[in-house]
């Protein structure tokens, strides 16, 4: 089963995004103001490197950093292009310069274009995800607490009021009820992990139960979490969910 990109508050490939696109910014920024000279590829190494450091703080803003995207996306995007024509070609990022005031109005059109698409896409508000009703996915095998070898681990999983199908669908092939021929995400001590179930689930005859492997590393309290989303990967609001940890030795 496909696992599907996180969406929503917390989101740390977002988050990076938002990141890397401030960075891009506050490069032409320096470029623009001549406090860094930008006349060669080679310039820009240093500058896409210290981005690359930036965006690896982001997990620690995650849950806010992660709302910028629907803006930070093609503001970044414009930004990069703007940088490598820059050092590309004879055109140059100055106060005084076309390229910096076509970049800008290029970013804020980009900016008000995309940011509402991109937002219900990538970071739907809670108001626009779909609503579960009395849903409810619950995690048979192994129990919480339970003491499990490290290596691969069986798992049961059983959705109530709702479906597994076969995998991520587009929009217009979803059935009527969201919680029908839905999609599981997991994760394993934090991680998401690709599961592929047992059990053969076609739109015709979805399955309400199924059972898949994990990997768990060693440890205490190695945290296993399920997910139920809607069939293209669309979270719940609530989330519909369930946790447990297990001990493995």
């Amino acid at each position: 089963m496909e696992v599907l990109a996180h969406a929503g508050p917390g989101s740390t490939w977002q988050a990076m995004v938002s990141a890397v696109a401030v960075g891009l910014v506050l490069v032409v920024v320096l470029v623009a103001a001549g406090r860094l000279e930008l006349r060669q590829p080679g310039d820009l190494v240093l500058p896409l490197a210290g981005v690359a450091i930036l965006s690896s703080l982001a997990p620690l803003g995650d849950v806010w950093l992660s709302d910028w995207v629907g803006w930070a996306f093609p503001v970044g995007v414009v930004a990069l292009a703007s940088l490598l024509l820059s050092a590309f070609t004879p055109l140059r990022l100055a106060a005084d310069g076309a390229l910096l005031y076509v970049a800008g109005g290029l970013a804020v059109v980009g900016a008000l274009l995309l940011y509402r698409p991109l937002t219900l896409a990538w970071h739907p508000p809670p108001e626009l995800l779909p609503d579960p009703g009395p849903t409810a996915v619950t995690i048979l095998e192994p129990t919480d607490g339970a003491q499990v070898e490290a290596g691969d681990l069986g798992v049961e999983v059983a959705v109530e009021q709702g479906s597994i199908g076969p995998g991520r669908v587009l929009f217009d092939d979803l059935p009527w009820d969201p919680a029908e021929q839905g999609v599981l995400e997991v994760t394993v001590a934090g991680d998401r992990v690709e599961v592929e179930p047992g059990q053969d689930c076609p739109a015709v005859n979805p399955c309400r139960e199924v059972s898949f492997t994990v990997e768990v590393p060693a440890g205490r309290g190695v945290g296993l979490q399920v997910e139920f989303r809607r069939g293209d990967g669309m979270p719940f609001s609530p989330a519909v969910l369930d946790r447990i940890e297990v001990d493995a030795r």
